[in-house]
């Protein structure tokens, strides 16, 4: 069987490639959080974190009113919705593309393949605190996906092809494997095998379940990769 090397193991000397790294770890990566943060006034708003802090607030919200908890119903704002002005957002709505949480999610995969060759005790402890947040944005029995948690969960996995619910699980599994990976530190991994245990139930050829494929492939190569990590079949299967 062909296995990658450990990245960890890997060392590039060329030059060239050796500045690209450098200049990954100290310019592109922390660009890449100021956007998912919306702070470069010049770029698009991505609304990336903003989503997750919402869909955080009203998971906690959720926890503390209990019985009383009215969950949001679905409402339809669009494959895209932005505010007028940044000014406009409000707190607990979703902006963005319908697939935004996979902004954070590849980024997540950038930091753990740079913390590999290249430990960052700033850097890892921005991406432990952003993985919270990640973590506290997923409903209890592991559904993570912050379009419909804020939108309205009573239509999940209706619109499988545009709506990129396995596209973003994906990104989640790959970027929480290498980050296991490059740190050892396995809270976003409980995090996707969660969700992935989640979507265990929800598809399948049994009564009930969905029989449906996604628009837009990487869950299937990440859902093997999750295998080839846990050894667990479900994954596989």
């Amino acid at each position: 069987m062909i296995k990658p090397s450990d990245i960890k193991k890997v060392t590039i000397s060329d030059e060239f490639w050796a500045r690209k790294q450098e200049l990954v770890r100290t310019e592109v990566i922390p660009y890449q959080w100021d956007i998912l943060n919306d702070r470069i006034p010049e770029a698009q708003a991505s609304y990336c974190m903003h989503n997750f802090k919402a869909a955080a607030a009203l998971n906690k919200r959720m926890k503390k009113q209990g019985s009383k908890f009215e969950a949001p119903k679905f409402t339809y704002r669009g494959f895209a919705v932005f505010p007028d002005t940044r000014e406009d957002a409000k707190d607990d709505e979703f902006y963005g593309f319908v697939f935004q949480d996979s902004d954070f999610y590849k980024w997540i995969e950038a930091v753990a393949y740079s913390l590999a060759i290249h430990p960052d005790p700033e850097l890892e402890e921005t991406a432990d605190r952003a993985i919270d947040i990640v973590c506290d944005a997923q409903l209890p029995n592991g559904y993570l996906d912050t379009y419909y948690i804020i939108n309205g969960t009573d239509k999940i996995f209706t619109d499988l092809r545009d709506h990129h619910e396995l596209y973003c699980l994906g990104h989640l599994i790959e970027g929480a494997v290498a980050y296991e990976r490059a740190t050892h530190k396995d809270k976003l991994l409980n995090c996707a095998k969660a969700y992935a245990d989640y979507v265990y139930t929800v598809f399948g050829e049994g009564e009930g379940q969905i029989k449906g494929y996604p628009g837009h492939e990487i869950a299937e190569m990440a859902l093997f990769r999750l295998y080839d990590l846990t050894g667990k079949k479900k994954y596989l299967e």
